[in-house]
């Protein structure tokens, strides 16, 4: 049993951890075995994120302290916390793909940017491109148009070439 300062500690970790994510996902981890969930606490790790665990009256206590208003005594089964503090879909991938290797494991919520978000919304996250993905296709697309302006802009110049060439050619 915990007294009132280690709870009142758990509560302000768990705050501040609220404060500095990016993205928090709630899931359901009953059933899970101690060894797969280190696990998915080392890949998790690697994406700069951490997976925790709390009862929900603390949980609720630190959501209410940042001023969010998602109830975990709603969510069911045992509830654990991923908080990613780099990238937003990094962790909501990891863990959806930890979902489909572990049936009993399911998402329940997250919150994204003070927006608390349901189960399908952080799946649809998760399937969205790395960032690094993403800023290679903003890149591409920045590009085209100087890239076409260039190919035409050559177009005409190979054009005058070529009859440029042809005219030499007759005066032969």
């Amino acid at each position: 049993m915990l007294t009132k300062t280690q709870k009142s500690k758990i509560v302000e970790e768990f705050t501040e951890r609220f404060r500095r994510q990016k993205i928090a996902i709630f899931s359901d981890f009953h059933g899970v075995s101690v060894a797969k969930a280190s696990g998915l606490r080392r890949l998790l790790k690697k994406e700069g994120a951490e997976f925790k665990v709390a009862k929900k009256t603390l949980l609720d206590q630190a959501l209410k302290a940042v001023g969010v208003t998602l109830k975990t005594k709603d969510l069911k089964g045992e509830i654990g916390v991923a908080f990613g503090y780099e990238d937003q879909a990094g962790p909501a991938r990891i863990l959806a793909k930890f979902g489909k290797d572990n049936e009993t494991f399911k998402i329940l919520a997250g919150i994204l940017s003070g927006r608390i978000l349901s189960g399908a919304e952080v799946l649809f996250l998760s399937r969205l491109p790395s960032r690094e993905v993403l800023l290679g296709q903003l890149i591409w697309t920045l590009q085209s148009p100087i890239r076409g302006l260039a190919a035409v802009l050559n177009g005409n110049m190979r054009n005058l070439v070529v009859v440029l060439n042809k005219i030499k050619g007759l005066r032969v």
